[in-house]
């Protein structure tokens, strides 16, 4: 998956107004030390929920909607709606002690474990990425290939990976509310039965201070009541 980059600042021209400037880059050695440092600070959210459309295509076409309420490790993730039908009793599983994939502070990767080698900055009117190649110190199957930093918040907007040598993706990543979340993720597979396509669409974050703990209960069936006597 590419992440999109929103275009900006073409209006203006049409108006007779020239764009903004943009100031001179710091350098990439800066860029990377600040990156650092966003990472050190940034807080991820202890209580959350949010919703995902997933979609694959190629050997396998589906869509599913989920939506996920995570505290601390607690998971709960309801499907509520497939191939575009809502759901009228949504899937519900729950789970402990399970890892969230998509935490900022998981995936982005860092300088001790990568060189980064300044490509260059990508533009959308005033706004401002700076993009690094990056190559694993110790060779592994999984690794990162590329990240653009911020221009702003010097967090990650976007990572790139390979897995293999035959599936490659990435994770996009903004702003909501106070948190640096993912906002797209996506990976391409090659197989016995040709490729294989998967997308995930976050939407709809919330960030509660707490949630209910019958949340993350499994709920029980109803017991079964004997027929009357005849």
């Amino acid at each position: 998956m590419i992440a999109l980059f929103a275009a900006g600042a073409a209006h203006l021209a049409a108006f007779g107004t020239p764009a903004p400037a943009i100031a001179s880059p710091p350098p990439p050695a800066a860029v990377v030390t600040r990156y650092e440092n966003a990472l050190g600070a940034v807080k991820e959210p202890h209580t959350f929920t949010v919703e995902f459309t997933l979609e694959q295509t190629g050997t396998r076409s589906l869509e599913q909607t989920h939506r996920i309420f995570r505290a601390g490790t607690d998971e709960r993730d309801e499907i509520i709606a497939v191939n575009g039908t809502r759901a009228t009793n949504a899937s519900v599983r729950i789970f402990h002690g399970r890892p969230y994939r998509y935490a900022v502070t998981k995936l982005a990767p860092r300088s001790a474990q990568y060189d980064f080698a300044y490509v260059g900055p990508h533009k959308s009117g005033r706004h401002v990425d700076y993009v690094f190649r990056l190559t694993p110190k110790t060779p592994k199957g999984f690794r990162f290939t590329q990240v653009a930093i911020d221009g702003l918040t010097y967090l990650p907007s976007s990572v790139a990976f390979v897995s293999g040598p035959n599936a490659a993706g990435s994770v996009a990543f903004g702003k909501s509310e106070k948190y640096w979340v993912a906002t797209a993720a996506g990976a391409s597979a090659h197989g016995t039965r040709g490729i294989a396509h998967e997308r995930l669409t976050f939407t709809n974050w919330r960030f509660p201070k707490t949630l209910p703990r019958s949340t993350f209960a499994v709920a029980r069936p109803l017991p079964t009541v004997p027929p009357a006597p005849g």
